[in-house]
């Protein structure tokens, strides 16, 4: 779904939103400062009121500021890719990535119980989620939080020692979408001990953005696929051969749609080869999970 000028995702577009996160965080900082002025010369009953508003403005600023830095390194990475400085199209979530220092990033979106929708931005964040298939357990299918290494294995006692041996020894993860309408998880693999506080903030800024713009309710939907009209969604378009891969698992193991992606990661996991090779294998009949 890439043509080589942006596809249906419009860099032009995509501009534009980094302009308009841009003057959203202008304004918000302008709100900020009036009320931080008004409570250095307000009566003592009020600047509580002023404080509360300050703090809540600066909130607001930082989020479209990140939305807007997030969007921006992705255009800046096509246009080294136009200019010939890559080999490939960028992907976006390796793109946010790289913006947000933390090398290997996973969106799960959860669309039913038992299901999910993965984008990474690394083999090694497609190697950990694959394990969290396989094993039922992980920081993606949790409530947000940070996990050190010394927590890994007794928090998650299959997934923990697994993760391990492919240098993920801590992990952040941070939630997409409303606290009372949950989409799924941002979570980042570390390969450092101790997750610092940094860190932890810069994934939940992504996902504050991420859930502002990619996963925001107005976004315009593809009218072929459904998707929302965001680069974040074109990474999903390598999912389809193993939604593929899944029908034809389930059609021969008379499963569940959930228990054949669970084969599939398995058998993923247990060849050291990425789900989607196994998924393609599958579809070509070249090998089967019998």
């Amino acid at each position: 779904m890439w043509d080589g000028t942006g596809g249906r995702y419009d860099q032009s577009a995509l501009r534009e939103l980094v302009e308009a996160e841009r003057g959203r965080a202008d304004r918000a900082a302008g709100v900020a400062l009036r009320h931080e002025i008004l409570m250095e010369a307000a009566v003592e009953t009020m600047r509580p009121f002023h404080r509360r508003m300050a703090e809540l403005h600066r909130a607001t600023e930082g989020r479209h500021r990140a939305a807007a830095d997030l969007h921006a390194g992705y255009v800046a990475a096509v246009k080294d890719w136009a200019a010939g400085r890559a080999d490939v199209p960028p992907a976006f979530l390796a793109a946010v990535a790289e913006n947000a220092g933390v090398r290997s990033l996973a969106v799960t979106l959860f669309s039913s119980p038992g299901t999910a929708a993965v984008v990474v931005s690394d083999p090694v964040a497609a190697r950990a989620n694959d394990l969290e298939c396989v094993f039922g357990e992980g920081p993606s299918r949790e409530m947000p939080g940070v996990c050190a290494e010394w927590e890994l294995s007794n928090r998650w006692p299959r997934f923990g020692p697994a993760a391990k041996e492919l240098g993920v020894r801590a992990v952040v993860s941070a939630r997409l979408g409303l606290r009372e309408a949950p989409l799924g998880t941002l979570t980042a693999y570390r390969p450092e001990p101790e997750p610092d506080a940094e860190i932890a903030r810069s994934t939940e800024l992504v996902a504050d953005a991420l859930t502002a713009t990619a996963l925001h309710p107005e976004t315009r939907l593809d009218a072929e696929d459904g998707l929302p009209v965001h680069p974040l969604f074109g990474d999903l378009d390598l999912e389809v051969v193993v939604h593929q891969a899944t029908g034809m698992v389930m059609a021969t193991q008379e499963c569940t749609a959930s228990d054949a992606l669970v084969l599939i990661h398995a058998r993923a996991y247990a060849l050291d080869e990425s789900v989607i090779e196994v998924a393609r294998t599958i579809v070509n009949r070249t090998s089967t999970l019998s």
